[in-house]
């Protein structure tokens, strides 16, 4: 009788070396398309929102709660820390180099859940959306245009860059909170696939 080797077996036969490889592809995938798509949806709605929304009539969405308003932002997230546009430039663009390297660092440890790297992406995704503003736009403003509200309380105008930002921050925190810190950190010589 022939001996037949099942899927399960070669599975099975495949070294921790090649499993640990393909699930830091995996990782890393999911890194740059959580922050390509974040980049890319967030200039995609300032574009659509610089050329339908009036500044002076934002349109009501949920009445007494959103709204869509126009406004253009030299500050950092959420209108915060107005001016300074080179200072907010030099961040972001140490943000773009700092957060693959530090995803590379968890996964050095062991780090193998998704949390970290769909956080950092939408951080990296968000902080390059508003980067493009600061560079190419006139002035140096972001374009902001979410607008929440309720009596006289408001929010400060945000954008898809600032929610991904935010969304990416809750995941890390989270995964912190939760996950704990790696269950089999490797050795020195296990380094990650360089995909930067």
């Amino acid at each position: 009788m022939e001996d037949r080797v099942t899927q399960t077996e070669v599975r099975n036969l495949q070294s921790p070396e090649s499993a640990s490889m393909v699930n830091s592809r995996s990782l890393w995938l999911a890194f740059w398309v959580c922050g390509f798509i974040s980049l890319v949806l967030d200039q995609a709605t300032k574009w659509i929102a610089l050329g339908t929304l009036d500044p002076y009539a934002p349109p009501t969405v949920i009445p007494g709660l959103f709204e869509l308003r126009l406004v253009h932002n030299d500050g950092a997230a959420f209108s915060m820390f107005r001016g300074g546009r080179w200072v907010f430039i030099l961040v972001s663009l140490g943000a773009a180099f700092f957060l693959p390297l530090y995803l590379k660092s968890l996964m050095n440890d062991g780090e193998d859940h998704t949390f970290y790297p769909i956080g950092l992406g939408l951080i990296w995704g968000g902080a390059m959306g508003n980067a493009v503003d600061r560079v190419f736009r006139e002035d140096g403003l972001v374009v902001d245009f979410f607008h929440c509200y309720w009596k006289q309380y408001s929010f400060p105008v945000f954008n898809v860059a600032d929610s991904a930002i935010t969304v990416g921050l809750i995941a890390i925190i989270l995964a912190a909170m939760f996950l704990g810190t790696p269950k089999n950190p490797r050795g020195e010589t296990d380094n990650v696939p360089d995909t930067l």
